[in-house]
């Protein structure tokens, strides 16, 4: 009789030793140190977002103070822009005011014979006068016989120009010859340099 031999396999899976890789106390150092991360990652991104709020913070605050400045820097020019259109102004009526006193003198104080005559001298007086040159004082004998005319200007040149602009008017002015001409350099009211000058005819 033949021997017949057998295996018994004794190490069946549910017999096998088990490993329990996740024990307890691994689970708590796993915990623990997910939980120290995070407080760590925590805390970075707290303390940058305090950096950057407090450089915010300074940043609108130097540009409250710059846009402070800049306000006051231009009320102060418009402030001053505007003083400065105040004194123009103001000159400008002082000076108009001088010459109608002056005109209303003359009007006043001489016997106009020819009244459209003369007011032909006038305008050709008025249409002859440009910026920077003005009349303080004028004299109109009979038909332009006589004229006399004192007054400042900014530039010696403009003395010529403004001869030739009355040689083209339409009143007798414009056939007289000036030959008597002073001229001497002043200082303004404001300062600047001025020509006071006299004109004569024969």
């Amino acid at each position: 009789m033949a021997a017949t031999t057998q295996q018994i396999n004794l190490l069946l899976p549910e017999l096998r030793p088990r490993r329990d890789w996740l024990t307890a106390s691994g689970l708590v150092a796993a915990v623990a140190v997910v939980a120290g991360v995070l407080l760590i990652a925590g805390a970075w991104f707290g303390w940058q977002a305090g950096q950057l709020e407090d450089e915010l913070a300074s940043a609108q605050q130097a540009l409250a103070e710059q846009s402070a400045r800049t306000e006051a820097l231009e009320r102060d020019v418009a402030g001053r822009a505007t003083d400065r259109e105040l004194l123009r102004e103001m000159e400008t009526r002082e000076q108009r005011l001088a010459q109608t006193r002056e005109l209303y003198e003359f009007m006043s104080t001489t016997s106009l014979g020819n009244l459209t005559g003369y007011s032909e001298h006038l305008k050709d007086l008025s249409r002859a006068s440009f910026q920077g040159i003005w009349l303080t004082q004028f004299s109109i004998a009979g038909d332009a016989s006589n004229v006399i005319l004192r007054g400042s200007a900014l530039e010696a040149a403009m003395l010529p120009d403004f001869v030739g602009r009355l040689s083209m008017g339409d009143s007798e002015i414009r056939n007289q010859r000036f030959s008597r001409l002073t001229s001497t350099r002043t200082r303004g009211t404001t300062g600047e340099q001025v020509y006071d000058f006299v004109l004569e005819t024969n």
